[in-house]
This record gives structure tokens, C-alpha cells and sequence, in this order.
């Protein structure tokens, strides 16, 4: 008798403590009143990064904005995100060879590179 009443109570204190872990799921995510902004800004050496996020009524919106110098050229890529769908993008821009040709045709410089044709 004592066993089935011990059996019993442990159950019901499984229950009790399980039940509304169950529950949580069901009930709907609590609505927002208020809107945060956040920015980030940082500039170094080899780049930049521009981005910022608002957490607002409707759900998340930001964008970052990211660019770097390369040996060879430059990067540039972001992001902008809309609460149901986001874009991203990338630009490469191999231009040191180009521009190197170019600058020559105007400002002759005392050493030769790449594309020079010497």
C-alpha cells in the first residue's frame, strides 16, 4: 500500500512539473512594444563595416555594409534584411591593372609593371 501511494505521488509530482513545460508551446509569442536600434561602425586598416539592425513592431530589419582593399582591387558586399526575406550582394573589383595602365598613359612612372607591354 505504501509502495503504490509512494508510486502515485511521484507521478503526480512528474506531472505537475512536466505539464506546463508542455504548455508553452501553445501559448502566443508575447508582442512588442517598443523598437531597438542597433549600429555598428568600424573602420581599420585593411577595411570598413557599416551595419545596424531595428528590432521594431513587425519583426527584424537591417542591413550591413562591408569593404575591404585588396592587393589586386577592392571587395565590397552586404546585406539587407526585410522581416520575410533577405538579399545579399558582393562586388569584386579587380581594377589595380587597369588603373596601373591607366595612370601610365598620363604620368609615366619610373618603373614598369604588370600590363606595361616591356
Amino acid at each position: 500500500m505504501s509502495r503504490t501511494l509512494f508510486v502515485v505521488l511521484v507521478g503526480g509530482a512528474l506531472l505537475a512539473a512536466v505539464m506546463p513545460a508542455r504548455a508553452e508551446h501553445n501559448t502566443p509569442a508575447p508582442s512588442r512594444d517598443s523598437v531597438d536600434l542597433n549600429v555598428d561602425i568600424k573602420i581599420d586598416r585593411d577595411g570598413f563595416r557599416l551595419g545596424g539592425t531595428v528590432f521594431g513592431l513587425e519583426g527584424v530589419y537591417g542591413a550591413w555594409f562591408n569593404g575591404a582593399v585588396r592587393e589586386d582591387g577592392f571587395t565590397v558586399d552586404g546585406r539587407i534584411q526585410h522581416p520575410d526575406r533577405a538579399y545579399n550582394f558582393k562586388l569584386n573589383g579587380d581594377v589595380a591593372d587597369w588603373l596601373r595602365r591607366s595612370l601610365r598613359q598620363f604620368a609615366p612612372l619610373p618603373f614598369s609593371g604588370p600590363g606595361d607591354g616591356i
